[in-house]
């Protein structure tokens, strides 16, 4: 079933917020769920829609970056700072 982002499937109502992204992981399971939330103005209800392929391709890429720079650029700077420093 597609994600119907123009009325509440609870009350009807046309005032929506626009989807969110929402990556969560369940109790026992070891895989990430990427989700878009859409959340009535009017009576709060919301609803969570698995992406699509094409939905993911933005987040993977700042999964990418942020990979990047958390994890590969520290090694990177911890090893080559300590042999500027033996060797300077």
């Amino acid at each position: 079933m597609a994600p119907n982002t123009d009325i509440c499937s609870k009350c009807g109502s046309s005032d929506l917020k626009p989807p969110r992204h929402v990556r969560t992981r369940g109790v026992t399971a070891s895989v990430n769920a990427e989700l878009n939330v859409i959340t009535c103005n009017k009576c709060r209800f919301a609803e969570f829609y698995e992406l699509t392929e094409e939905e993911l391709v933005p987040y993977k890429k700042q999964v990418t970056k942020i990979f990047i720079f958390a994890m590969v650029l520290p090694i990177v700077i911890g090893i080559a700072v300590p042999i500027w420093l033996i060797w300077g």
